[in-house]
């Protein structure tokens, strides 16, 4: 094998996981990371002795690479969890997974009739061609249960409605689920189930899920490999369908430098990697990316004083009334999170776009609405709140809108021109996978360097190992 020198764009768990499979091969391994610290959107904010996680990351996989992967790095201190998360809805919590006894108890049993007939009449005369997710979703729960339980929260994540988005999302987050799945779920108490969705239990670092990436970033610098933090990749420089090097940007001072390699992988934002290109794309290929478009998040996080605030992992907020989607309760990920073990410390999770009025107004502001959010789902009184912070995330979550695949098509095949790229991950990849998924891909990606021929744009990488 030649010589090689690998440059890897982002050092989130693709990245690691690439960079841990060849650096273990001591190919020289040079990751490039915009932030201050790995991890991704899978990195945990430390504040006055408290660890904060970007919303939840549950370590669940059914791949054993991956699995052996985490199990290795951490050891003792990759704890396994109990699950337990509910939902909000008309001023009432719901077990979810769900409870037969919780749910009846909650809607009363006309309701939950009510329900079931909805799904059956869904089963035996199914609305067509699932074209949106509202169709899909309406198909697998009935419509009733749909509006309960899905439509509100999923328009408060995205933006829009169901019917503007495409059912590719459901495919990668909720596959095998349905209301038979759910019910089947909650009378055998989970036995035999592989929705993920549904798990009971799952892993999780002590200190947060960065302290996973933080010791894998560790581990690769130990083999050799070099890790530059603060380094934005702005431009991609290539010749004759092969990338030549990549031109990097100090976001301390500012200042650029290049860096040449003889393999690529990115795990950037799929738009910003081919926006960024030198020399740029045909006009028709980067109106492409204008298509593509992601969801941003404003992480609000408060620290109460109250012990054990509510017993959930994360609370599913499908009200109206509020703004806030989802609330983590971080001491219930692991209690070694929570600094003073009288007190509980949320992360509050509100989507938006970076042009929305939420994401523009004061961090004063934005704590303000989420103090007194908490007081009206009855979580906890605004005096009770003893500090806080706010955290923006841009560009989270890719969006599934329903002409998405069109433009992401055009996207693939002018990124797959380049012999010696790979795009990986989350962002890389324009999919929305889980945590496990991104790691795969990185290590298919490091295999591919190493001799393999993979095409990663055509695997499923659930499908690859969880059937």
């Amino acid at each position: 094998m030649d010589m090689k020198k690998v440059i890897i764009i982002g050092a989130g768990p693709a990245g690691l996981a690439a960079g841990h499979k060849l650096s273990g091969q001591g190919v020289e391994t040079v990751i490039l990371e915009k932030d201050a610290q790995v991890g991704g959107i899978s990195r945990t904010i430390r504040y006055k002795g408290n660890y904060f996680d970007i919303g939840g990351h549950r370590f669940y996989t059914n791949n054993q690479e991956v699995l052996s992967w985490w199990q290795n790095i951490l050891k003792e201190d990759f704890l396994k969890v109990p699950r337990q998360s509910r939902i909000y809805y008309q001023e009432t919590f719901f077990d979810y997974p769900i409870s037969i006894v919780n749910v009846l108890f909650n809607i009363g049993l006309f309701n939950a009739l009510a329900i079931v007939a909805s799904y059956l009449k869904s089963r035996f005369i199914p609305r067509g061609r699932e074209n949106n997710l509202e169709q899909w979703m309406i198909n697998r729960f009935g419509k009733k249960l749909y509006e309960i339980f899905f439509k509100e929260y999923t328009q408060k994540v995205w933006g829009v409605s169901c019917a503007k988005l495409s059912p590719d999302w459901a495919g990668k987050r909720i596959k095998g689920l349905s209301l038979f799945v759910a019910i089947r779920n909650a009378i055998f108490s989970g036995r035999g189930n592989k929705v993920k969705t549904l798990i009971k239990e799952f892993y999780f670092p002590r200190l947060g899920a960065g302290m996973m990436y933080e010791a894998a970033a560790g581990n690769i610098t130990a083999k050799g490999g070099k890790i530059n933090l603060y380094a934005e990749v702005v431009e991609i420089n290539h010749d004759q369908n092969k990338i030549t090097g990549v031109v990097c940007k100090d976001s301390r001072t500012g200042n650029k430098f290049n860096l040449q390699g003889s393999d690529f992988c990115s795990s950037m934002p799929l738009t910003l990697l081919v926006s960024r290109m030198n020399p740029l794309p045909s006009k028709d290929i980067l109106e492409m990316c204008e298509k593509l478009s992601y969801r941003s998040l404003v992480m609000v996080y408060v620290i109460v004083r109250r012990k054990d605030l509510a017993p959930d992992n994360w609370i599913y907020v499908h009200s109206s009334s509020v703004l806030v989607a989802r609330i983590q309760n971080f001491g219930r990920w692991s209690p070694d999170m929570v600094a003073d073990p009288n007190t509980s410390s949320l992360g509050m999770e509100y989507f938006c776009d970076e042009e929305d009025y939420f994401w523009q107004r004061t961090d004063k502001s934005i704590l303000e609405t989420a103090a007194g959010e908490l007081e009206k789902l009855k979580l906890c009184r605004k005096e009770e709140i003893i500090d806080g912070f706010v955290l923006r995330v841009a560009k989270a979550y890719p969006v599934y809108s329903l002409d998405y695949r069109s433009a992401l098509d055009v996207l693939k095949n002018f990124v797959s021109r380049f012999s010696n790229l790979q795009c990986i991950g989350r962002y890389g990849m324009f999919q929305y996978n889980n945590m496990d998924n991104s790691a795969f891909s990185g290590f298919l990606a490091a295999r591919n360097i190493l001799g393999a021929k993979r095409d990663l744009w055509s695997i499923d990488l659930e499908k690859e190992y969880d059937d």
